[in-house]
């Protein structure tokens, strides 16, 4: 899951277009609004909060991918190694706080049913986006 989230959440890192960035963001919001089917006052409510919290996420993805990817490199020691699996535990312990946090968030404007589905429909996007990364 990780690798996948960091795969998609690169896709701006391998020097994609504006353009092809804001096409990928507007599939999943209609992907995300087809699944869910939010009332106009939901949809008000809910995406400044959804948006907020991607581009948190997002923040954490780019921390893990830093550890992993700038420091394997300079690795030498064992306890350097050490300290760089504690970061990459400690952000995945940040990112699911995070979820937490947002998901009780979510719940003042949308279902819990609705929550599931956003969780369903954030999978089902990831998904299709590596798969088209695949193909390309």
């Amino acid at each position: 899951m990780f690798i996948a989230l960091c795969s998609v959440t690169s896709v701006r890192a391998q020097g994609r277009s504006e353009d092809e960035i804001k096409r990928i963001q507007d599939a999943k919001v209609a992907i995300i609004t087809n699944r869910l089917n939010l009332t106009p006052e939901q949809s008000t409510g809910f995406w400044p909060i959804y948006n907020e919290y991607s581009q948190k996420r997002r923040e954490i993805h780019r921390e893990q991918r830093m550890i992993i990817n700038n420091k394997k490199a300079l690795v030498k020691t064992d306890n350097q190694v050490m300290n760089n699996l504690k970061e990459v535990q400690d952000l995945r312990q940040k990112e699911l706080d995070l979820e937490k946090e947002y998901q009780g968030r979510f719940l003042k404007v949308i279902s819990a049913s609705q929550v599931i589905e956003l969780y369903k429909a954030e999978r089902t996007f990831n998904d299709m986006l590596i798969q088209r990364l695949k193909q390309r």
